[in-house]
């Protein structure tokens, strides 16, 4: 193969980036299919967004599904988080609906100057309270001894600047 210039380093940093295949390809001059072979052949996958985000929240919440009663997950707030999180990790497949409610609720947020919490072992699961200094822009209580998934997830968990 030719050299185009994408070394598996930046391959995997453009892919941990966001980019689609197609974004790389293009920088690179070389086909789709080609940047999606070498992606694989490094173990990089694809996932859908929205299991990427409930896997990550899965890290600190142990959401509550129907199986165990009321199911914590179907609540407005966890819609809403999840909407806001594919909406900053720019999911395709975000509807105009979804996109709407995660707006809705981050300036809801930024303008109570709040955070949203979970706890399963509350009725309602889902609470906010009031935001701190250490809590920066981030839209939940991300525990201090949890690390993030990974630097994109990390800044999909803050508030985008005011649009105001």
């Amino acid at each position: 193969m030719p050299d185009t210039g994408l070394t598996n380093e930046i391959l995997k940093k453009y892919f941990y980036m966001g980019l689609t295949d197609q974004q790389i390809a293009d920088q690179f001059h070389i086909s789709r299919q080609a940047v999606a072979k070498r992606r694989v052949e490094q173990n990089l996958r694809r996932i859908p967004v929205s299991t990427y985000v409930n896997k990550s929240l899965g890290l600190i919440w142990n959401i509550k599904s129907a199986q165990e009663g009321y199911a914590h997950h179907n609540a407005h707030e966890g819609k809403a988080l999840k909407a806001f999180l594919r909406m900053q990790l720019k999911d395709p497949k975000l509807s105009e609906g979804q996109q709407e409610l995660a707006l809705q609720w981050a300036n809801n947020l930024r303008r109570k100057e709040r955070v949203l919490c979970y706890d399963r072992n509350t009725d309602k699961g889902w609470y906010y309270r009031p935001r701190t200094e250490a809590d920066g822009a981030r839209v939940i209580d991300w525990p201090k001894e949890v690390p993030f998934p990974d630097e994109k997830f990390k800044r999909a968990l803050d508030l985008p600047a005011d649009p105001s």
